[in-house]
């Protein structure tokens, strides 16, 4: 007797120890994405010129190290809500 497939569409059900860590790494992420953010806000609120004045003046390494982690931090955030969606008791994929 061959044994059954399981079918593609039947969710699996995941270990506990995957959510928690979904979970609790997800929630990090989220949180160093939101704290950078807020960082190059009041970074940008304290320097006594404005994005286009530093590009005019042509300020590339300030203009670099300020895009380098504004990416960094929206890859943390939206890495952190990846992982968060994947902090359920189902496996759909």
């Amino acid at each position: 007797m061959a044994k059954r497939k399981v079918s593609a569409s039947r969710p699996e059900r995941r270990p506990r120890g995957e959510i928690d860590r979904n979970f609790f790494f997800g929630d990090v992420f989220i949180k160093t994405g939101v704290a950078t953010a807020v960082a190059i806000g009041l970074i940008t609120l304290y320097t006594p010129f404005t994005l286009m004045d530093a590009i005019h003046d042509g300020m590339w390494d300030y203009l670099a190290v300020m895009g380098v982690f504004g990416t960094l931090g929206m890859a943390c955030f939206l890495f952190g809500r990846h992982l968060r969606r994947q902090a359920t008791h189902w496996d759909f994929d």
